[in-house]
């Protein structure tokens, strides 16, 4: 039974991909006699293709609904710029069609990422994909490392080096330029690291700096007319700060940067919260059973290998992996009779 499951999933996954192309193609111009025919063939072949080209087509419903035209136009531009440094059958798809598709295969998205920061991500000097950890060195010897969907711009100048963390997470180990002072700018701050190791990460309404060796300095950017504050967070340390505050110091933890080195380290962490940082690093949704929501995780679990973390994740704790969709997934309770 396993095996089946495991062979209609895939079905799937190569239903979903072969209709997004679908989609594409007929959204980019008139339809030819010939291959309509074509994707009617297809179509009509299974019930999984006329499954994956409803979901196709709801995506394509959500997503464009909330496009105005000049959202519409930006996207354009984007994938189109993407399209010129790729080889192969995307680059004869039009821009806005294209999108949808990068949005299918990114999981049926049930969060959408706001347009802007997708257009801010394609343009970026650096970027990762979900479940990517890509790590950098740059010119001065500075080391980064991108978390998964994460993006960072990258400005040399002759009296300084800037940084720019456009989306994501990112682990630093700076580079020795004492000439050429160093700032990293983010979403509500610009931060300065004095010779250090630390990691930022955006969050929905703030960001959390953490320093391992070293000190930086936050300058937040202050809002509503009223200027930042500035603080010094010193090596074992992290801070979570938003535009106008920086909230108090609390100790940090070396391991929550494992994940440079591809795991997943839950010390102590409820299994809402492993899930949630789980996800980060996977297409779809994951999703936990209240019941089972509040258990304790302990442990090492790899980063790229879900169907193995899960897994451990059954063996650790009382809970079983169901699979509602191929991009959905549900950690349930043990039923008390098995």
């Amino acid at each position: 039974m396993e095996t089946a499951a495991r062979d209609d999933e895939a079905a799937k996954r190569r239903a979903l991909a072969e209709a997004a192309e679908w989609f594409a193609e007929r959204q980019s111009a008139e339809p030819s006699a010939m291959a309509h025919r074509r994707w009617q063939e297809w179509h009509e072949a299974n019930d999984t293709h006329r499954w994956a080209w409803q979901q196709v087509e709801g995506v394509s419903q959500r997503f464009t609904a909330h496009l105005d035209d000049a959202e519409r136009q930006a996207a354009d531009r984007v994938i189109s710029s993407a399209r010129h440094r790729r080889r192969g059958r995307w680059h004869l798809l039009n821009g806005l069609s294209s999108l949808v598709v990068v949005v299918v295969l990114a999981g049926l998205s049930w969060q959408w990422t706001p347009l802007p920061q997708w257009v801010a991500y394609w343009r970026a000097d650096y970027r990762s994909a979900t479940g990517d950890i890509y790590r950098i060195e740059l010119e001065d010897g500075t080391q980064v490392w991108l978390s998964s969907a994460s993006a960072l711009n990258v400005d040399y100048a002759a009296g300084y080096r800037r940084l720019q963390l456009v989306v994501g997470e990112v682990l630093i180990d700076t580079g020795d330029a004492p000439e050429r002072p160093l700032y990293m700018d983010t979403r509500h701050a610009r931060l300065t690291p004095l010779g250090t190791r630390f990691s930022v990460r955006q969050r929905q309404d703030d960001e959390l700096l953490a320093v391992f060796e070293g000190a930086v300095a936050i300058q937040t950017l202050g809002d509503g007319g009223q200027a930042g504050q500035r603080q010094v967070v010193d090596a074992g340390h992290q801070a979570s700060y938003s535009a106008h505050e920086v909230s108090g110091l609390t100790p940090a933890v070396v391991s929550q940067a494992a994940w440079a080195q591809g795991v997943l380290l839950a010390e102590d962490m409820s299994l809402k919260a492993f899930a949630m940082e789980l996800s980060r690093y996977h297409h779809g949704r994951l999703e936990v059973d209240p019941a089972v929501a509040e258990l304790n995780l302990f442990g090492a679990f790899p980063i790229d290998d879900l169907e193995r973390t899960l897994s451990m994740v059954e063996t650790t704790l009382p809970v079983k992996v169901h699979r509602v969709m191929p991009f959905w997934v549900k950690i349930e309770a043990v039923s008390a009779d098995k």
